[in-house]
């Protein structure tokens, strides 16, 4: 039995991908230490905590039933501290926040949040968020983070809204699992701060030293405006085809934004966002009221006082630099499918969507036409 559960729940994109990963780079060494990763590899926590939240299967297709029970046995059979990281769970409702609490055996779980400052949660969210199939526009995405806020006076739920603070109202979060157990926040450093001082943190909170950890490869590397802007474009696009959103999930998400864009070598600024007003006021809101729930603070709240994002409005991209950015996409995913398949039938290499207002457009229906035969390809191939 263990003697100590700790669930890290998110928040999403408050470094998460690098503390999951720094867990799972040094699972030997944290097991030689008394520490538990349960899963193989990270993908099994998350189809765990798919399986608690009521879902069957993945996004991709595969079974995830069985999942939540098979994690608890590997926890249960461990004689030392169990931890767990997913941010799928910080948005779930009290029913899986008591289901998941009562899982281990004799075990009262501790709950770790991670947070960090809003402003940089905002363009962060939205290409997450356009990673994951959505194509909502900067303009409609910014205006729906505003009014949708929680405490405003004039607050009006959008669906970009509503997920954008069902993963980020920190004090919505903490407030249900604190019924689960402990609490501890975990401030995410403001920019400038040492590299390892956020995996200090975060062991502080779990319960382990990071001393002779290794880091992990970065793998979150984030996106411009213009390949944003062409992944968005892609996901509208192919939700006209009747390929919405989890089709293609791996192509667009795995192998496109977290893979083959962050390389292109197309001019692609990065998306910036200065600190609209509404973020002090309401920063200071959420950190009083953070402060009155009687959680372990590992670093300070002060931490998370909105800063400028520098680098440019998504609405101030090029047509140019779009075109630039699906070409450069269309060449270099038509490269990684003939690498992955050696399929004489893949679309042509070349494209020329040639100068104008409607070069983009053009540039992405082909995109769309390669990532459409990809999935096609997929599905005769599974018939």
């Amino acid at each position: 039995m263990a003697r100590r559960v700790v669930l890290h729940v998110g928040a999403m994109k408050s470094g998460t991908t690098y503390l999951q990963g720094a867990l799972y780079k040094n699972k030997a060494l944290l097991a030689e230490r008394g520490f538990l990763v349960p899963g193989t590899r990270w993908r099994h926590q998350i189809e765990a905590v798919l399986d608690v939240k009521g879902h069957q299967k993945h996004p991709q297709g595969d079974s995830v039933t069985g999942a939540w029970d098979r994690l608890v046995a590997e926890v249960d059979a461990w004689d030392g501290t169990a931890l767990v990281s997913v941010e799928l769970l910080a948005p779930v409702g009290p029913e899986t926040v008591e289901r998941v609490a009562s899982s281990f055996d004799g075990v009262t779980p501790e709950v770790v949040l991670s947070l960090r400052d809003i402003n940089r949660q905002i363009p962060s969210m939205w290409q997450e968020l356009v990673q994951n199939g959505m194509d909502w526009t900067w303009a409609e995405f910014l205006t729906a983070v505003n009014k949708s806020r929680p405490g405003s006076p004039e607050r009006r739920h959008t669906k970009p809204g509503r997920r954008f603070w069902s993963e980020q109202d920190s004090v919505a979060i903490a407030r249900r699992w604190s019924t689960a157990g402990p609490l501890h926040l975990v401030t995410v450093p403001p920019p400038g701060s040492p590299a390892t001082l956020l995996l200090e943190r975060f062991g502080a909170a779990m319960g382990f030293d990071p001393e002779g950890m290794q880091s992990p490869p970065p793998k979150n590397t984030s996106l411009g405006a213009a390949t944003v802007e062409v992944l968005r474009a892609l996901n509208a696009e192919l939700k006209q085809r009747d390929l919405a959103y989890p089709a293609a999930m791996g192509l667009r998400k795995h192998t496109l934004g977290k893979r083959l864009m962050p390389a292109l070598t197309v001019d692609d600024p990065r998306i910036g966002l200065p600190a609209p007003r509404w973020t002090q006021s309401f920063t200071r809101d959420q950190a009083a009221e953070l402060r009155g729930l009687g959680a372990t603070i590992h670093g300070d709240l002060d931490d998370l006082a909105p800063v400028d994002v520098g680098g440019i409005d998504p609405r101030k991209i090029t047509d140019k630099q779009v075109r630039d950015a699906a070409v450069e996409a269309y060449a270099s995913l038509r490269t990684d499918l003939n690498k992955k398949l050696a399929d004489p039938t893949i679309p042509g290499e070349a494209i020329d969507p040639g100068e104008g207002r409607k070069a983009p457009v053009r540039a992405v229906s082909a995109l769309a036409d390669l990532v459409e035969w990809s999935v096609r390809r997929e599905e005769l191939v599974r018939t």
